[in-house]
């Protein structure tokens, strides 16, 4: 991950070719992708407090990353600003090397340990089931399985998060980018910037509220959020909002329904699955998330696209 970040950095601040700038950013959503992954099912092992803490890191990071590209580009070019993201990746490896006190449970199996004679009593008296055979295709099958069976345990947590984030993904990429106002005197790369900024500020303060207000009924977000989308498509298509503020503050409550749905999915997710099948379910779950920004992504250039036939900016 850390690895992985620093390449995407390089390769973005130092290329011209508009592939190996693609690469880069491929990096890049690797680098959080695999991050999000594995400390989310790390988080397991700690108490539940840590799911607010990390949902809450996550927002900050998002404020603190376009508000300081926005705000470093007035002085440094994108390119230079970009090297010296770099400093963000060293420091997370510097933390997690250094500072994070590991738990005991953290190398523990899944169930806890089972006695070496109890597991030769078991390899005698009862055969292992197929999956369990040696073998590739026995672990492919094995994997296969336990994928399909936390599906079906998390399938709600995981459709509301794919639905909340390809929402909100898709006006962020497909939208923003055509939503201009005259009436102000930012330059239309200052006003996306800004909207980005508010975003993260709306998705920080609702993924840091889990401690203090739980929603189980996260579905009421995707459903909001979709609402959202069908405004903001109108907005882009027929530019009938007045003042730039209506739309941050629009904005900002899309940032809010995304946090939300986010953080009090793993918090239940981790209140409600068992201990031993705690680590793989988030880890499970923090991938429709993703899946839902990979369908914004490809969705976003058509519907951009399209909307840009007929509206000039």
């Amino acid at each position: 991950s850390i690895v992985a970040a620093v390449a995407s950095f390089v390769m973005v601040a130092s290329s011209t070719h508009f592939g190996l700038i693609l690469v880069g950013v491929m990096l890049a959503a690797i680098s959080s992708s695999v991050g999000e992954i594995t400390f989310l099912a790390m988080s397991s092992h700690f108490d539940r407090s840590v799911i607010t803490a990390w949902s809450s890191g996550t927002g900050f990071a998002g404020i603190l990353g376009a508000t300081a590209y926005l705000g470093l580009t007035l002085i440094l070019s994108p390119s230079q600003t970009i090297y010296l993201m770099i400093l963000v990746p060293v420091a997370e490896s510097i933390t997690y090397w250094f500072l994070l006190v590991r738990p005991a449970t953290l190398n523990e199996p899944l169930g806890g340990f089972t006695p070496l004679l109890k597991e030769e009593e078991l390899e005698v008296d009862e055969p292992p089931p197929l999956e369990d055979i040696p073998g590739r295709w026995g672990a492919v099958v094995k994997a296969f399985r336990k994928f399909g069976a936390g599906v079906k345990e998390l399938w709600y947590y995981m459709a509301s998060l794919f639905l909340v984030y390809a929402c909100e993904y898709l006006i962020n990429q497909g939208m923003f980018e055509i939503l201009k106002y005259d009436n102000i005197s930012w330059s239309m790369a200052v006003q996306y910037r800004v909207y980005q900024v508010v975003d993260q500020v709306g998705g920080t303060i609702s993924r840091s509220s889990a401690s203090f207000v739980h929603f189980r009924r996260i579905h009421i977000f995707s459903i909001l959020q979709f609402i959202n989308l069908i405004v903001f498509a109108c907005e882009a298509r027929y530019a009938f909002i007045p003042s730039i503020w209506i739309t941050l503050a629009l904005i900002f409550w899309e940032g809010l329904l995304g946090g939300a749905c986010y953080v009090n999915a793993f918090y239940s997710i981790y209140n409600e699955v068992p201990h031993k099948n705690r680590e793989y379910s988030l880890g499970l779950a923090s991938v429709s998330d993703s899946m839902g920004i990979v369908v914004a992504g490809v969705l976003a250039t058509v519907i951009h696209n399209y909307i840009c036939q007929f509206r000039t900016v």
